[in-house]
């Protein structure tokens, strides 16, 4: 679940007006709550080392500060469980990016590099509680050396010193979505949602629209430990959804079997895209399918399917896969 949560994050924080919202809401700096969507600009993070060692997760923007392009580089570091070695870890990711920049020749126009900001944003289930210091990770060194040592800091935003406050005076997608994180009751959950659809309703950002739908019905599904749900695609019709009313037994009796009709769809979606995957491969290892067995496996269930797909490279012929099965 963690990695689950970690690429549901990801795919949040690749859109610009999120990142904004982590900035002007949560960074002590009064720049950060100045900035135009205009300003921001996600950079290829897809660098190398010189070990070969290559990094494709990391979210690098960067932005336009003041009159001039004067590039900030923030490098989004997600983590769900506390890294005692996170500080170290930083100093490298910024050495790459560094070194990436100086190979691109992507400089200041005096030539130097543009400065960094090393985010940690944490959502794990106990407080993080390891050093944002490289220097406190290091043993002291002897008299006359401590300017010679490496140093690294990074900021860290913690979901959990976030109490369900403003994160300034207004709506801030990132504390929404924290909100999301640990609703207190149903009415926290429903307020959200609702702020949640009139913001996105007020604006033209589909892409995110669908991020943010998408990242709620799986948070709410584990939450509400429903795994079955089927949630719209449209925040509005979620919160209509949450807001439901049932006047009789018979209504919720009715939606409830609607949502099961539904999951039996997206059920049988998938197995018929299985078939068509395993009809590929074998006609891939064995040449054109007999009607007989292309008709196997069109009515194959999921269980069998999955028992052809272990045995299909140890298979020497298709009926000893599937004509014998």
């Amino acid at each position: 679940m963690a990695e689950e949560h970690d690429s549901g994050y990801k795919q949040l924080f690749s859109h610009p007006e999120m990142v904004r919202d982590l900035l002007s809401g949560f960074l002590p700096y009064a720049w950060a709550r100045q900035l135009d969507l205009a300003a921001f600009e996600r950079v290829n993070a897809s660098y190398v080392s010189d070990t070969g060692r290559q990094r494709h997760e990391d979210m690098v923007w960067r932005l336009k500060l003041g009159a001039e392009w004067v590039y900030l580089y923030i490098l989004l570091e997600f983590q769900s469980r506390n890294d005692h070695w996170m500080a170290l870890r930083m100093q490298v990711y910024v050495g790459l990016l560094c070194q990436d920049l100086v190979k691109r020749r992507e400089l200041t126009h005096g030539g130097k590099l543009a400065p960094v900001l090393p985010i940690v944003l944490y959502n794990g289930a106990a407080r993080w509680s390891a050093s944002t210091d490289l220097a406190q990770l290091m043993l002291a060194p002897p008299e006359g050396l401590a300017s010679l040592q490496p140093g690294q800091r990074y900021l860290l935003i913690d979901r959990h010193s976030y109490h369900g406050g403003a994160a300034g005076a207004q709506f801030n997608l990132v504390a929404a979505v924290f909100r999301l994180e640990h609703f207190r009751n149903g009415e926290d959950l429903i307020d959200v949602v609702a702020a949640l659809a009139d913001w996105l309703n007020a604006r033209e950002c589909e892409p995110l629209r669908t991020s943010l739908v998408r990242w709620i019905g799986a948070r709410l599904r584990h939450q509400l430990k429903s795994h079955n749900m089927v949630f719209p695609d449209d925040l509005a019709e979620v919160h209509t959804m949450l807001t439901r009313k049932f006047e009789t037994l018979a209504d919720e009796w009715e939606y409830n079997g609607i949502q099961r009709g539904l999951e039996r769809g997206r059920q049988e979606g998938h197995l018929q895209a299985d078939r068509s995957r395993l009809q590929f491969l074998l006609q891939r290892r064995f040449g054109q399918l007999p009607p007989a067995i292309a008709a196997r496996v069109e009515a194959a269930p999921a269980e069998q399917l999955e028992r052809w797909f272990e045995g299909l490279l140890d298979a020497d012929s298709l009926d000893q896969l599937v004509g014998g099965a």
